[in-house]
């Protein structure tokens, strides 16, 4: 099948959902489909998206211009448009999470799936308009809705009267392949991890006073912008504390395998790229998914969508009263010693990230379609 992804994330970068979608495309391909991503033209274009994904299997990739300047959100109007256009005659299948693309598929008479990664609420009040007075979302061109959460899902479900049957969850899943590692046993210090932005709504403050707390372990931060790093590292001097950059998805399997435990702290609001709103009642982080391809503990916030995958003390520690420290230093302190319930909460995790590979993701794109 001939399938055009269209996505208005800037690609590449390290913002997780430009990732995801590559990741989809490049499996999509593996699982021969023809397939073209359309994406925005940025300053950052001049990198390749194979090395900067690690992506073995080839997809085209088609770039669209945007005006340097953006009056009252044009570029997304602009830019929907003309991969539309592009996509009329060239493909079978239009893939998107771009809400203005679907309408536009509707009109023409293209045959579309949608995902939804977050409530529609904080799209523009055009796109707002159109879904809620036209019902975009029960035409018959939308073959498919992909919900990353069973939360979402239900949230669309009431809000559009939606059949159930037109949404089908799919957790947003990993491309990681890692050996599995027992854990060490009687270690001395253990390397407690992070992986993702320097969001403090992302708990990394949490992690800032475990490091300050806690000397007998090391503490990594991997992600954020330099003046991020400078910032905190000019504020806070703890032996036990390394930051860096965000590393490139190749080097990921490597970095991760050289951790004992990872940390998902999120607080109750927690925002999304660019502070946009808060996605806790509907997330599906790709760091989960990535964390349990690595087979090391995770400890994560007891946020409620996140139990739809994990499960306390079975794949994962859920940390109650997580805006505590204490609590979290707690469970690390509990766990550390116990390496046998370490071993089996981390081989559960591994075991149970297979069903999530994108490689399985993709093919229930087309299940009952």
């Amino acid at each position: 099948m001939k399938i055009t992804y269209i996505s208005n994330s800037s690609t590449p970068s390290h913002v997780p959902n430009s990732l995801q979608i590559v990741k989809t495309c490049e499996y999509l391909s593996k699982n021969n489909h023809q397939v073209t991503l359309i994406v925005p033209d940025t300053p950052k274009s001049t990198e390749k998206i194979n090395s900067f994904y690690n992506v073995k299997h080839n997809f085209t990739t088609i770039r669209i211009s945007r005006f340097k300047k953006n009056p009252r959100g044009l570029n997304y109007y602009f830019f929907s448009t003309i991969s539309v256009f592009k996509s009329l005659f060239t493909c079978d299948l239009v893939i998107t999470r771009n809400f203005f693309v679907i309408f536009l598929c509707t009109i023409f008479f293209k045959k579309c799936i949608l995902e939804i990664h977050h409530d529609i609420s904080t799209e523009s009040r055009i796109v707002n308009f159109i879904f809620n007075y036209f019902n975009i979302l029960k035409s018959n061109r939308i073959k498919k809705i992909i919900a990353i959460s069973k939360s979402i899902k239900k949230h669309y479900k009431k809000k559009f009267k939606l059949n159930s049957k037109k949404i089908d969850v799919l957790p947003s899943g990993t491309a990681l392949k890692l050996n599995y590692v027992y854990p060490k046993n009687k270690k001395k210090k253990l390397n407690i991890g992070y992986f993702g932005s320097i969001n403090y709504s992302k708990g990394i403050g949490t992690i800032l006073k475990l490091a300050c707390m806690d000397k007998k372990n090391d503490y990594f931060i991997y992600g954020g912008m330099k003046n991020q790093i400078l910032d905190i590292k000019r504020k806070f001097h703890f032996n036990n504390l390394k930051i860096s950059s965000h590393q490139n998805y190749k080097e990921l399997p490597k970095i991760l395998s050289k951790m004992d435990i990872l940390l998902m702290p999120y607080t109750h609001t927690v925002t999304a790229a660019g502070n946009v709103s808060d996605i806790t009642k509907f997330t599906s982080p790709l760091k989960l998914f990535d964390y349990m391809a690595a087979g090391k503990l995770i400890m994560c916030s007891d946020i409620p969508v996140l139990k739809e995958v994990i499960k306390n003390k079975n794949n994962c520690i859920i940390v109650k009263n997580f805006l505590n420290p204490n609590n979290w230093l707690m469970e690390i302190n509990k766990i550390k010693n116990n390496y046998h319930l370490r071993s089996i909460i981390s081989k559960n995790s591994y075991n149970e990230v297979r069903k999530y590979h994108h490689n399985n993701r993709v093919k229930k794109y087309f299940e009952n379609i």
